[in-house]
């Protein structure tokens, strides 16, 4: 039996021992202790609420552990949430992230994610941030299933929000964490946060790194990525109820990373060979720089709290590539541009219930505008391109209570968005254009009901859409909906020692968005190839999550996460396998990114030393069933079931630092996350990486 099965199996049997072997143990050490679970606050319904009694599948995850196990992207951010998975977009764009199966498998540039990505309540539209992860955050939420009557469009998957550490008024405080790691890894962040006033105050963050890539061409060299950020925000409060927020966040990114590995590598057991090897020395650099300014104003206003969030966001890059030859008869030398210059307006208002109201309401109005226009001269000789959209809706939510314990929620959004794209294919074709608009209401309706003091249950169905768009060749798809049915429980028992928080849910798709491509002669010995962007009629989904958490004694902490996923097209759906090939009908089969089971088990035990430091070691262990990756479901395309195992050792020498070493992917599995080129390119997931951080708080 392998190392990591081991593992698994010792922490199952543990959990089994504890919560089925003797019980009486456990309410005996549970009622000797002050040890208990904490309360969590979140956003996730755009005010600030208990997260168990929230009544959706929410995740929260904690800045401070993100920061001390090593989690600089978002596939490490994520990687222990149920029914959430990352994959490789093989492009400068950073990762996309799948929620429940539902994620981006369109070319970036032509579809849209089903994941809302949100960093203080504005939208993230572009993906270089998940290259470098993020920095002084107080917490990530995770909102599993379909988000379209506060959220919008976008978020027919679920969302994610990132809310950043806000300054404080009554105290100087900061931190200042030094981390190194393998692949080169360098990474300082910091935060000092100021008084200002009584009723004002500032705070300045950053965050620097850099590291190699985790492949290497033929010749051993390895390109690297740096990223260098930095957030400044202003806060005036002047009272309880009333704030106004200004946040400005410059960050750049330089470099590259080659991930993606021949098949026939990985077959021959090659994992960090990338298939961008030359004869030559080579280097290709990605730049990027992005701004972005956010004003959040917050002020009760009659019987509410009305809230504004205007947000504009500039991001300007350039991918470049530079030859010289080596070993070769004639040294060659090439280069290669193509910029971009994307921008986008975002404005929200909000006008919500004040907190000690009976009935919770909220309805507000919604507004963004993103450009994104190529340089003509430098787009891979196909000159000038641009993509436009822009996006307006008005949504409002209610719960209203029947009693104490009962509570109905109704939801609706109604949503008009318009896309339009300019491109010249080439210099002498002239141009192609068009638009097109795509309107829809989503709803909500709930109904929550206090079971017992600390269990809720409660009943959903909700809808979510994605908008279409326009392929390369100018012929439009739609877009993408889908309705959700969702039963869960939140609870939790002795004496607040032991959650378990649990939900089955049940889709139905119309108009599921893929990517189909064919060929055709074109009549002079050669051919012709399309790729065309399609909606599959009908898919469904269900499955099924359970999280739980005990605390054992004074000091043990264990974690059991479970998530099972059907996806499968319902009805009649023919693509192409091979571009030359026969339509085939992939009725019964089932999505990308769906994989059937995924566990995960972890313990946690912190040692209280004799000086008053203490050292916590925390083993984790996941394992994900085989899933296809990319839309074609063919056995080229199925990768086969992975484990992995993490550990953490945190020291913590007082409140002022601490030190906590990690090691991700202890074991160094070898697993991909995403397929191309006809299942001949794999994109390998992370390998072994280990570090160290060094956290000072001050």
């Amino acid at each position: 039996m392998k190392k990591s099965y081991l593992i698994f199996f010792a922490l199952a049997m543990g959990i089994g021992i504890v919560f089925g072997g003797n019980p009486q143990l456990l309410a005996q050490d549970i009622s000797s202790s002050e040890f208990t679970l904490e309360e969590i606050t979140v956003t996730a319904d755009k005010r600030t609420e208990n997260l168990q009694k929230v009544s959706m599948s929410v995740a929260v995850l904690k800045g401070e552990d993100v920061l001390n196990t090593g989690a600089t992207s978002i596939a490490d951010i994520l990687k222990d949430i149920p029914n959430v998975s990352t994959s490789d977009s093989g492009t400068a764009g950073g990762l996309t992230i799948n929620i429940r199966g539902l994620g981006n498998d369109m070319p970036t540039g032509m579809g849209e994610s089903s994941v809302s990505t949100n960093f203080d309540g504005a939208y993230e539209s572009r993906g270089e941030s998940t290259l470098f992860g993020y920095f002084d955050i107080d917490r990530v939420e995770v909102l599993r299933g379909p988000q379209g009557t506060l959220y919008g469009r976008n978020a027919s998957g679920g969302v994610m929000n990132i809310v950043s550490t806000k300054p404080r008024t009554d105290k100087v405080e900061g931190y200042a964490a030094l981390e190194v790691g393998n692949y080169a890894k360098k990474r300082i962040e910091g935060a000092v946060n100021i008084p200002i006033a009584d009723t004002f105050a500032g705070r300045l963050a950053f965050v620097s790194t850099q590291q190699d890539a985790t492949t290497k061409d033929d010749h051993g060299y390895r390109q690297n990525t740096a990223g260098l950020a930095a957030r400044l925000q202003l806060r005036y409060e002047p009272s309880d109820e009333a704030y106004i927020n200004l946040l400005y966040n410059y960050s750049k990114q330089t470099g590259q990373s080659w991930a993606d590995i021949d098949k026939s590598k990985w077959d021959d057991g090659i994992y960090d060979v990338n298939r961008n090897t030359y004869p030559y020395d080579a280097t290709a650099k990605n730049k990027t720089e992005s701004t972005k300014l956010t004003l959040t104003a917050e002020f009760p206003l009659g019987p509410g709290i009305l809230t504004a969030i205007p947000s504009y966001a500039t991001s300007k890059g350039q991918s470049s590539s530079y030859s010289l030859g080596r070993g070769a008869t004639e040294p060659s030398f090439s280069i290669n541009n193509s910029p971009y210059d994307y921008t986008s307006e975002i404005a929200e208002v909000r006008y919500a219930n004040k907190s000690d109201s009976d009935i919770k309401w909220t309805f507000g109005l919604y507004y963004t505008k993103t450009d994104d226009p190529r340089d003509p001269e430098y787009n891979s000789g196909r000159g000038a391109e641009s993509k436009e959209y822009s996006s307006k809706a008005a949504f409002a939510q209610v719960t209203y209570p029947f009693s104490d314990a009962l509570r109905l929620i109704v939801g609706g959004r109604y949503d008009s968005t318009k896309k339009r794209f300019y491109d010249a294919i080439n210099y002498t074709t002239g141009w192609v254009s068009g638009s097109k608009s795509f309107n829809y209401f989503d709803y909500k309706l709930g109904i929550e009901d206090d079971i017992a003091e600390d269990i809720v249950g409660y009943f959903t169905l909700a809808s979510g859409h994605k908008a279409g768009g326009f392929g390369d060749n100018g012929i439009p798809f739609d877009k993408e909906s889908n309705i959700s049915g969702e039963l869960g429980v939140k609870s939790r028992f002795l004496d607040n020692r032991l959650q378990v928080n649990g939900d089955v849910f049940y889709y139905i798709y119309t108009g599921y968005q893929v990517v189909d491509g064919w060929s055709e002669d074109d009549g002079a010995g050669g051919f012709i190839f399309h790729m065309n962007f399609r909606n599959a009629d009908k898919a469904k989904s269900r499955g099924a999550e359970i999280e739980t958490t005990a605390l054992i004694g004074d000091a043990t902490s264990l974690t059991l996460n479970l998530s099972y996923l059907k996806n499968e097209y319902s009805d009649d759906f023919y693509v192409h396998f091979t571009p030359d090939g026969p339509a085939v009908n992939l009725k019964g089969f089932v999505m990308p990114h769906s994989p059937e089971f995924t566990v995960m088990a972890g313990i946690d035990h912190t040692f209280a030393l004799s000086d008053g430091s203490t050292l916590k070691p925390a083993l984790s262990y996941r394992w994900t069933d085989e899933q296809y990756l990319g839309f074609l479901i063919k056995p080229v395309n199925l990768a086969p079931a992975y484990s992995i195992v993490d550990f953490t050792v945190n020291y913590t020498a007082s409140k002022s630092w601490s030190l906590n070493f990690y090691a991700n992917n202890a074991l160094n599995k070898h697993y991909y996350t995403n397929i191309q080129a006809d299942g001949t390119v794999y994109f390998p997931g992370e390998p072994r990486k280990v570090g160290a951080t060094l956290n000072i708080k001050f």
